[in-house]
Parts: C-alpha cells; structure tokens; sequence
C-alpha cells in the first residue's frame, strides 16, 4: 500500500533578501562610489604629478581656503547623518512627531552645509579665484641662471594665458582709480594710490623730448612683465583686499578646475539629498511617515545621505588639510 506524499516544505522566495528598492539604491551607491573615486583618483595624480620646484601646489591660504570653514561643514554632516538615523528610527517606532522633527532638522543641516559652501564660492568669485581667471606667473626669490632660464620657459608656455590675466588686472585697476588724477593722487586712500602705481608701472613710459632743445623730459620706462605683476599684485590684495585683485598663484588655475569640479558636483548631490528629504517632510507633516512604504523611504534616503557624507570626508582633508 503506497502512502501519499505530503510536501510541508514552505515556498522559496527568489531573490536577495531585501527590498527591491534597496537593492537599486545599493547599485546606484556603487556607480556613485565609482564616480567620484575616479574624480578623486584623478585630483590625487594631477596633483602629485604637480612639480614641487620651483613652485608646489597651491597652499590653502594662497586661495582662500580656511580650514576651520571645512571643519565646521563636517561636522555639520555628520551631526545631519545622525539625525536622518533618529528620524529613522523614530519612524519604525511609530513616532511620526518626533521622526518629522529629526529629518526637518537633517534638511536644515544639509542647507545650512550648502550655504556655508556658498559664501565660499562668493569668496572666490570675488576675488578672481576662477578656473581660466588665475595668473600663474610670479618673480622667482632667487635669481641664478638655472631658476632665470626655469623662469623663461614658463613665462614662454604660459603668455597666452597671462596676457589675459593683464588685461584683467589692467581692467581691476582702473576701476579702482577712476576718479584719480596725477594732481588728487596723493589725497587718495593707502589702496587707491598704491592701485594707482601699479598701474602706472604696468603702462609704462615712452621717452619724450622737449622739442626745442632734443633734451629727455620723460625718460623710457619698460612696462612690467607679468611674473614682476603677479608678485605685487599679491602683496597688493594681501594688504587691500578690498580692491578685490586676481591673484596670481602657479598651478592656480588646475587648483581652482579640480576644487571646483569636486566640491560642485559633491554640491549637486547634496542639494538632491534637500530634494528627497523635503519629501519626507512632506510626508511627515500629513502624518504618513511611520507607513511601511515611508519607514523604507526614510532608510534610503538615510543611505544616500551616508554616502554624501562620507564622500565629502575624503574631500576635507585633500582640500583643507593637506
């Protein structure tokens, strides 16, 4: 007599065991982690490929850098990743009060980071800190034929690029001193008149005679170059910054393309984050925050912001610090 089979084996589920949304959050991390580890990578060579002589690469405070501003953005980020866990948490709890209290302040902190970024970037645009708006020539400290010939093969590559920042410094000048005659002149303010001799020098003096007699009224006098330009344009905006000079920094311009490119597009990400997070808030202010579907929402949303605070970790001391 043949028994009949029973089978009490409970179905199988295919598949990881996770939402389907996790699991594409988790792929979309790891292209994210791709991207930026090739950006980062690609600072990293520039930057150690960079020749340490004559010139290294650009210090923090040679453009405007401050390294307490960087500090206070990362701990503005971190203090946002632990708040978007509590509001996670709170909202597996059941508390939707207290979870739309926590990502309101998570959304404050990722705003409070962008603005902080802001005023940064208005910092550099002020002061001419731009990629393609940077001179890259300043006066070598000394003076031997090695350094002499060094200094004449890059003012040869780079006098294209340089003549531009001329014009642009000639430009800066000239509005600073506009009312400024040869007769007001010494009545002006310690800037002006210093702004007012640099644009002088840059003009330069042709030789002019007196007609009558052949003898020399006004003697030649050479215009400066542009390296004798960007070191006193750099001590000029060191003592007025109010003139708002363009600084000339060597490998400046690299600096300023990499800085900005890292720290937009890191930027980007994060004002994405503000995006998803005012969502939440949204959520939260109709009393639907502690749904199932939500309680996952505020999790992915928490990865995400992880991932932005973690990125910009490795961007603080790369740009800060080191």
């Amino acid at each position: 007599m043949t028994l009949p089979v029973t089978d009490h084996t409970k179905p199988t589920h295919m598949g990881l065991p996770m939402p389907n949304g996790k699991v594409a959050l988790w792929f979309f991390l790891v292209t994210e982690v791709m991207f930026f580890t090739g950006l980062i990578g690609a600072y990293i060579v520039l930057r150690g490929g960079t020749p340490s002589e004559p010139f290294g690469w650009p210090k923090p405070a040679q453009v405007h850098l401050l390294e307490w501003v960087g500090a206070l953005n990362t701990f503005v980020l971190i203090v946002s990743s632990l708040t978007i866990v509590l509001a996670h948490y709170a909202a597996a709890k059941g508390n939707n009060r207290l979870a739309t209290r926590y990502v309101l302040a998570t959304l404050l902190l990722g705003a409070a980071f962008l603005g902080i970024k802001a005023w940064e970037y208005s910092d550099k645009f002020a002061h001419g800190i731009l990629p393609g708006q940077i001179g890259e020539l300043v006066v070598l400290e000394d003076s031997d034929e090695k350094s002499s010939e060094k200094a004449f093969r890059r003012e040869r590559s780079l006098h294209a690029a340089n003549m531009h920042y001329v014009e642009r410094v000639r430009a800066r000048l000239t509005e600073a001193t506009e009312k400024v005659t040869e007769e007001n002149v010494a009545g002006q303010a310690p800037g002006v008149r210093e702004a007012w001799a640099l644009l002088t020098a840059m003009n330069g003096e042709i030789e002019k005679r007196d007609p009558k007699n052949g003898q020399v009224v006004t003697p030649f006098r050479r215009s400066i170059s542009p390296a004798e330009l960007g070191s006193r344009v750099n001590a000029l905006a060191h003592d007025h910054p109010e003139l708002h000079l363009p600084p000339s920094i060597p490998h400046g311009n690299l600096w300023a393309s990499c800085y900005f490119t890292l720290t937009g597009l890191h930027a980007l990400h994060v004002l994405l984050g503000l995006v998803a997070l005012a969502v939440l808030l949204l959520f939260g202010l109709t009393n639907q925050l502690t749904d199932h579907g939500s309680v996952l929402a505020t999790e992915l949303v928490g990865l995400y912001w992880h991932f932005v605070d973690i990125v910009w970790i490795f961007l603080f001391p790369l740009l800060y610090l080191v």
